[in-house]
């Protein structure tokens, strides 16, 4: 099982693949094009902080783009342990995290939520987080 809500939460089946598209908007509210050789990094954090990173991610820019596809592997998804119950972490999604940082999708009011569920088959999907 793979969701994005819209609130930008994601559900995923620890174990799974998954495909997660991202874009972003400038500041005139007109969609960011992303530039060859930017990064765009996802990281999941234990529920309560961002102190402990459970999986960081980074996708490289290879051509100009509007959306940049993070892929997840089945790998990158069995986080910690295995679960029998479904595990709540947080996340956000980080442009250029080592030049010039600016999150794309990220804790405003509350945090944006990574909820692992307990494992199930490898199964593809896409969603896409404006």
């Amino acid at each position: 099982m793979f969701k994005i809500d819209a609130k930008k939460n994601i559900y995923l089946t620890r174990g799974d693949i998954a495909t997660i598209n991202v874009s972003a908007k400038n500041s005139d509210g007109f969609n960011y094009t992303f530039k060859v050789g930017d990064i765009v990094r996802i990281n999941v954090f234990k529920k309560g902080g961002v102190n402990y990173v459970v999986l960081s991610k980074d996708t490289e820019v290879i051509e100009e783009t509007t959306s940049v596809a993070i892929p997840l592997t089945s790998e990158d998804t069995k986080i910690e342990d295995l679960i029998n119950k479904p595990v709540e972490y947080w996340y956000e999604i980080v442009l250029n995290p080592t030049t010039a940082p600016q999150t794309i999708v990220g804790y405003l009011e509350e945090p944006t939520i990574f909820k692992l569920l307990p494992e199930g088959g490898d199964n593809q999907w896409h969603k896409l987080l404006d």
